[in-house]
């Protein structure tokens, strides 16, 4: 699958996989699935967030399942996002050395087999702040802005397809 092709080459990009065997959430098994899941998580809640916004209903979505208490929608919209954001924080922070062995503790929690240490979550908020903060091109915006004004945009896009404004939903891609 896709999905399969890419998690291979994402494993080929990590300067140290710390047992990566694909990709795996729920419970993450290993350090960088439990870095990518805590990733996800703020990109989740910034996502979430734009959706309201912009006034759609976080929990009517086209992808994921529909089910009580899921931000389908906000999980939809995450997608073109999660390879572009969170993935290219954890590729990086990786390759510079920031998370080592110390970065993660086991527990006994079956149900949370390995956690981020403190300062390891810190550095990750960090990373994942400056990269959404950092400023590219995106036409609606008419030049250059922020990753984090570029997911309200992304929304704003969709929005206007859903209510008959827009003939087709264009996704972000980055240059």
């Amino acid at each position: 699958s896709a999905a399969a092709a890419y998690w291979q080459a994402f494993k080929t990009l990590l300067a140290n996989d710390f047992g990566f065997q694909g990709r795996k959430y729920f419970p993450p098994p290993d350090p960088i699935n439990g870095l990518l899941s805590f990733g996800y998580g703020l990109l989740l809640k910034d996502v979430t967030a734009a959706v309201q916004l912009v006034g759609l209903d976080t929990y009517l979505g086209f992808f994921h399942t529909i089910d009580y208490g899921r931000p389908s929608l906000a999980l939809d919209m995450m997608e073109e996002f999660r390879p572009v954001l969170v993935d290219w924080v954890v590729l990086g922070m990786v390759a510079a050395g920031e998370m080592t062995g110390a970065s993660f503790e086991e527990t006994s929690n079956p149900k949370q087999p390995i956690r981020l240490t403190e300062p390891a979550m810190n550095i990750l908020i960090e990373r994942y702040e400056q990269r959404l903060n950092e400023k590219v091109f995106h036409p609606d915006a008419g030049g250059e802005t922020s990753r984090r004004r570029i997911i309200e945009l992304q929304v704003r896009r969709l929005a206007w397809v859903i209510r008959g404004q827009g003939k087709g939903y264009q996704p972000y891609l980055m240059e």
